[in-house]
């Protein structure tokens, strides 16, 4: 697992189920990888005024070129939020691409793997924790899946 340092500005990003793997025992997640080998979500900065859902729907197509909609969304697209950071989950079946940041140029990820749970804890950045496990946890409870 891995420390960072973080942004102290507010965060809004998605936990992003398969949607061809969400059959039981439990769904793969996405994980965009980072140049330390990190495992990262599709997550950013909230801009002045923007809800935390739009902010997590533009930063899911900015860093993996996946575009949720509502369809897509799981948990009655409540977020679960941690410290700064809100969560929201949503299945797909689109394959990730990661670009360049339309706005700031960089790659920010150097690519991504479909993960399990355990996989992703094990090898992702210490504060995303809690949201893979409340979201696992939920869906291993059937809540609207």
């Amino acid at each position: 697992m891995g420390e960072v340092k973080r942004n102290h500005r507010k965060g809004a990003g998605f936990l992003l189920f398969k949607k061809e793997s969400t059959v039981p025992p439990e769904p793969l997640m996405l994980a965009l990888i980072r140049e330390d080998g990190l495992y990262d979500i599709p997550k950013g900065v909230i801009e002045p005024g923007e809800p935390e859902l739009t902010a997590a729907i533009r930063e899911c197509f900015e860093e993996c070129s996946i575009a949720v909609e509502g369809s897509d969304m799981l948990f009655d697209s409540l977020p679960y939020k941690s410290g700064i950071l809100s969560v929201f989950c949503a299945s797909t079946d689109n394959t990730p691409m990661i670009i360049a940041n339309p706005h700031t140029g960089i790659i920010e990820h150097v690519g991504f793997k479909w993960v399990t749970k355990d996989d992703f804890c094990t090898k992702c950045l210490d504060f995303l924790i809690p949201s893979a496990l409340h979201f696992y946890s939920a869906y291993a409870d059937g809540y609207n899946t």
